[in-house]
């Protein structure tokens, strides 16, 4: 094997097959390469400018169009090859330079649990999903054929125009094991079992066979492109870097995207602080649609299983950012419980006024609570709870909001609430005085607040959407109210 020019590779010279096999440098493209002299003979043997003495690339290997099956395999070759420069990181996806301030979207670690506010999680057949402590990760496991564990994160993350989105997921044990597919990136699918329709996103593969990154669209593959064909480092010690990949130990995947619909998509490992982009891929001037249906997309990691043996699947950290600042530029829109009180009658028992949750066909909309005010106009004190995903008596029936993605539903005196987990809460005074309420009570009294809480609407991998209610308690028993709520709609 001998050197190519200086410090930038070697080559393997099969006269009989007329091919030229490159290593350690990733040629992207046949114009890389300029003309080659056989120094034993003193003849060119590829000049893209001569008749009969050009060639085709594939995965590294020049196959020539000029006949050297008299050389010898020894022969010396003058090579000298065009390095592309280094897709760096220095610059975001839309090649502006990169500064500290990150916006984080979503941020999740398992330090103690399985992030279950955050995370769904679907198990079947014997599959299982375990979480460790010790090694602050939930480690994913199929024993049998037709088993598969999938996590995904139940709120989508918002991508804004303009700005590049940026990916890190950090995982160990994609290595291939006979007859199981592992999965982990930013995507969707469709809400029915076995969750393998209408991919949409973008994603890390092991198949069992092959490594490969995939882009999806409803469905439609776009992209699926295998180790040896990435186009930056191939990352098998062959590439740019001279980095082997080594799937079985722990790693950092990082990728960011500029989308627009058509923009592009880089793919990088972390390794020793540095990053090493080892493929991109190119949608504007190149496909007639958008890449994927949604910027809009989960986090997911999934393992499955199609035959005899096992598999392990173990996730640790991810993290969503936009670089730069998100500009709150989404529709703010509001609901209320009209001119008809709420009566809250027992100091037993918690009442939904107003509950939110997202259309069906809206799930990758962020919706933001921003505030709410509640006005009692009876003389009874009160707690106000705002309550995620609680048990509501009755019935609490969601509509549409007019030009929004969202539903409400407002309650009723039989709308009791139990369960759920209370994510916001404050106290309330009554009205005060006389004369000036309904019933004689006096001035009502009105609470207000703001919320900010990571917690948002999302649903569950089988479509089961998020509730979050507003609920009073009152302190003392016959407690008017009306309530209203302000949100924020990020598309």
């Amino acid at each position: 094997m001998a050197q190519i020019g200086v410090d930038l590779g070697s080559y393997t010279f099969d006269a009989s097959a007329k091919t030229i096999t490159f290593s350690g440098v990733t040629i992207q493209s046949i114009e890389q390469i300029k003309p080659i002299v056989n120094g034993e003979r003193a003849v060119v043997i590829f000049n893209p400018a001569e008749s009969g003495k050009f060639g085709s690339l594939s995965n590294n290997v020049l196959t020539l169009d000029f006949d050297t099956t008299s050389y010898a395999d020894t022969d010396a070759l003058y090579i000298c090859i065009k390095e592309e420069a280094k897709e760096p990181f220095s610059v975001d996806a839309f090649g502006r330079s990169r500064v500290s301030e990150l916006t984080t979207l979503i941020d999740i670690k398992h330090l103690y649990d399985k992030q279950p506010l955050l995370v769904d999680e679907v198990l079947n057949g014997t599959a299982t999903s375990v979480h460790s402590t010790s090694t602050s990760s939930v480690e994913m496991s199929t024993v049998a054929s037709g088993d598969y564990a999938i996590r995904q994160t139940k709120q989508r993350l918002n991508y804004q125009n303009g700005k590049s989105q940026l990916i890190l997921q950090t995982f160990s044990g994609l290595d291939h094991e006979a007859n199981v597919t592992k999965r982990i990136g930013y995507f969707s699918s469709s809400s029915t079992a076995p969750y393998t329709a209408s991919l949409d996103g973008i994603f890390l593969q092991s198949d069992g066979t092959n490594y490969s990154i995939n882009v999806y669209r409803e469905g439609t593959q776009v992209f699926s492109v295998n180790q040896s064909s990435w186009n930056l480092d191939t990352m098998d010690g062959n590439g740019a870097s001279g980095i082997n990949i080594d799937f079985s130990k722990s790693q950092i995947l990082a990728y960011d995207f500029e989308w627009l619909g058509v923009g592009g998509i880089r793919f990088a490992f972390v390794i020793d602080n540095k990053f090493y982009y080892f493929h991109k891929t190119k949608n504007s001037n190149v496909n007639a649609d958008v890449y994927m249906a949604s910027p809009n997309q989960p986090l997911r990691w999934e393992i499955r299983q199609t035959g005899t043996g096992s598999g392990n699947l173990k996730t640790i950290c991810s993290t969503v950012s936009s670089e730069g600042a998100i500009n709150q530029v989404g529709r703010v829109l509001s609901a209320n419980t009209g001119t008809t009180a709420l009566t809250a009658s027992s100091s037993s028992n918690t009442y939904a006024c107003i509950g939110i949750r997202l259309k069906a066909a809206n799930l990758d909309t962020v919706v933001s609570l921003l505030d709410y005010a509640i006005l009692a106009t009876t003389s009874d004190n009160y707690l106000f709870e705002i309550i995620y995903n609680p048990t509501v008596a009755g019935t609490f029936t969601y509509s549409d909001v007019n030009d929004s993605s969202v539903q409400i539903a407002t309650g009723a005196t039989a709308n009791t609430v139990t369960g759920g987990t209370v994510i916001f809460s404050s106290y309330g005074t009554g009205a005060t005085g006389g004369g000036g309420g309904p019933g004689g009570q006096g001035a009502g009294s009105v609470a207000q607040s703001s919320i900010d809480n990571a917690i948002r609407l999302g649903a569950e991998l089988d479509g089961t959407r998020d509730e979050i209610v507003l609920t009073v308690t009152p302190l003392t028993n016959g407690l008017d109210v009306y309530t209203s709520i302000n949100w924020r709609e990020l598309i």
